[in-house]
């Protein structure tokens, strides 16, 4: 009796030191990885993630949004026109156009929401935050906008 006891004790200690645990092997790994990168949308099965352009003209961001580009941005389309060549001389040139810049930023002052801002124009959110300060201080900066409020 006390030689098979020794025996099952030894083929349990060997046995547990010549395998790892379940979760350190090649073959859970890739029972762990697999569900986690379909989850995430990686593998060949996978769907591509659309493709969205950035906008760079009145047209595009009008066929963007349709029939509700007034709605949208708060205002028809040729006063936005108007607004971005009295704001174009203070805009900076480099990067996206001033339209964009400046749809961008109306669409985030009439109270969109970032995601949809981001999705719609194809953007990073910092780069809508970054347009929305670039606008804000081309308009403080343009004198044919100052408010006069005339308090006597």
């Amino acid at each position: 009796m006390a030689g098979t006891f020794v025996v099952a004790t030894f083929f349990t200690a060997t046995r547990t030191a010549m395998y790892p645990p379940i979760w350190q092997t090649a073959g859970a790994a890739h029972v762990i990885i697999a569900p986690a990168a379909m989850s995430r949308g990686r593998g060949v099965l996978a769907v591509p993630p659309p493709v969205v352009n950035t906008l760079s003209t009145l047209e595009d961001v009008q066929a963007r949004y349709g029939r509700c580009f007034a709605r949208a941005m708060l205002m028809p389309a040729d006063a936005v026109v108007d607004l971005v060549d009295i704001l174009r001389p203070r805009l900076p040139r480099r990067g996206l156009s001033p339209l964009c810049r400046t749809a961008r930023a109306l669409r985030g002052l009439g109270g969109g929401s970032s995601i949809d801002i981001c999705a719609v124009f194809g953007v990073h959110p910092d780069t809508l935050y970054r347009s929305l300060r670039e606008v804000i201080d081309a308009i403080n900066a343009t004198p044919s906008l100052d408010l006069d409020f005339q308090l006597s």
